[in-house]
């Protein structure tokens, strides 16, 4: 049987009961001098109940991340709790007459943070002279997230006032230039030191030429990743080819490249022995036999590549993949030699295969996560993976499910899904409230069960399986939610 619900931890229901207080009180507030006898009277309440630095974190935290409240109670929240001790702010979304408020409140009482994410608060042209001052006024950032903001001003602010920054993110479309990046790195040794991680462009956009994004490889010896970049492979061919330092290598452990040639993998094998995930979109024949030549590589992820391809390097390093994020494959892919050659194997995601076929029915005995759209999957081959994976805890096909009630009602008596937790089949006509109940009583950690429109199951019976669940206490979501079931 699924599981219980377990019951909320103290502190949980505790501080969800005080964020509501507090909600409730600020809903009433109607203008900044309404506020300050308001918010004279709660901190004296907070006081004498000794309040700690980590409830108001929490309750801050709590609060922003509701967006489905009022704006002006957030903006609230955030201009009464914003305290000396508060160490981490994500604003989330407000709408753009409260921009310049936010950032306001930021400068004038954010100076001990050390993380502030601004995605939400898209400031732009008018409101850039305060943006200027908030990373100013914060030197004790590690970790700003400013996505669609950022230009060469912005680059050189952060370079003139913060040695401790470790992961920045300007991704998005901006203004960055090879300007702002040399700005920033140039005169700060602590910066270029302590950066790591540098969220950067747009996904499959070359916004930023990548002879600018090799300047921050060159010159951050410790960075590990440039996230949402889609051209590294291409700036680490231009530092290869272009007077690069003698034994010069870097710390990349993340690579995402477009249309990869020979020449361009030779130079990321050269220049970037530690990568551990790999991305290639559309790679050239030949390129995918050079992975075998990174050593830390273990994770692959490939869209528009050649099944046979993979396969051969498979057979060489499979057993140090642990993940595999594939899609838009050309040719044959068989399941069986993927058991066989990645016996470590832990997640196979899996977008447009045009063949999938299987032999012998070799186990995936470390396989936990299966999802494969457009699979065109054999209801044999769907078998094969649902009852040669012991571990199995999370099953999403996207095809047409053809197996029917008796179909489930023999793999769920015959094999035990132990570790099963969650299973969608968005489009399985043939399955009905016997499969479902069947997949309860069979599945004790089973918690999540959907796309249940795409079964042969009513809403009378939806209605009817949600009244059970929540009689009984069981800990699962039968999806998708009807008009009638929103909080069981």
């Amino acid at each position: 049987m699924s599981p219980k619900c377990p019951v909320l931890p103290l502190q949980e229901i505790t501080l969800s009961l005080v964020a509501r207080q507090l909600i409730h009180t600020l809903s009433r507030v109607s203008s900044d001098e309404d506020a300050e006898l308001l918010f004279a009277m709660v901190s004296s309440y907070y006081e004498s109940m000794g309040a700690t630095t980590d409830i108001f974190q929490d309750l801050i935290n709590l609060i922003l991340t509701s967006e489905y409240l009022d704006p002006s109670v957030r903006y609230y929240t955030m201009k009464l709790l914003l305290k000396e001790n508060i160490k981490s702010l994500a604003t989330g979304m407000f709408p753009v007459p409260y921009y310049r408020k936010v950032i306001e409140i930021i400068v004038e009482q954010g100076r001990h943070l050390t993380s502030l994410n601004l995605k939400g608060v898209w400031v732009k042209d008018e409101h850039l002279p305060l943006m200027y001052q908030l990373i100013k006024n914060l030197t004790n950032l590690t970790a700003l997230n400013i996505p669609y903001i950022a230009n060469d001003e912005v680059l050189k602010y952060i370079g003139e006032h913060n040695k401790v920054l470790k992961l920045l993110d300007v991704s998005g479309e901006t203004d960055i230039t090879e300007i702002g990046i040399d700005a920033m790195l140039s005169g700060n040794p602590q910066l270029t030191q302590s950066l790591t991680v540098i969220n950067i462009g747009m996904y499959g956009e070359e916004n930023i030429d990548h002879t600018d994004v090799a300047l921050l490889i060159r010159r951050l010896p410790n960075l590990t990743n440039l996230g949402s970049y889609s051209f590294v492979g291409k700036s680490i061919s231009h530092i290869y080819n272009t007077d690069c330092p003698p034994n010069f290598k870097t710390k990349l452990q993340y690579i995402h490249d477009q249309q990869t040639n020979n020449k361009t993998m030779k130079a990321i094998v050269n220049l970037c022995p530690l990568i551990e995930t790999i991305y290639l979109e559309d790679p050239d024949q030949g390129v995918l036999q050079q992975i075998k030549e990174l050593n830390c590589v273990n994770k692959i992820k490939l869209n528009k590549f050649q099944c046979h391809e993979l396969h051969q390097l498979l057979d060489k390093i499979g057993h140090k993949i642990v993940s595999l994020m594939l899609s838009g494959s050309s040719g044959s892919f068989n399941f069986t030699r993927i058991a066989e050659t990645c016996r470590n194997l832990e997640s196979i995601e899996f977008y447009s295969i045009q063949t999938a076929t299987h032999e012998e029915e070799t186990p995936f005995n470390k396989l936990e996560h299966i999802e494969i759209i457009q699979g065109n999957l054999t209801s044999s081959c769907l078998k094969y993976l649902m009852t040669g994976s012991p571990k199995l805890k999370k099953l999403i096909i996207g095809d047409e499910i053809k197996l029917d009630d008796n179909d489930m009602a023999r793999m769920l008596r015959r094999y035990k899904f132990e570790n099963l937790e969650g299973i969608w089949f968005p489009n399985a006509p043939r399955l009905s409230l016997e499969t479902v109940e069947l997949l309860m009583e069979s599945c004790p950690k089973l918690q999540s069960l959907g796309q249940l429109s795409g079964w042969r199951f009513t809403p009378d019976e939806m209605m009817l399986m949600r009244a059970v669940i929540a009689s009984t206490n069981t800990d699962l979501v039968l999806s998708p939610l009807g008009i009638f079931q929103q909080g069981n």
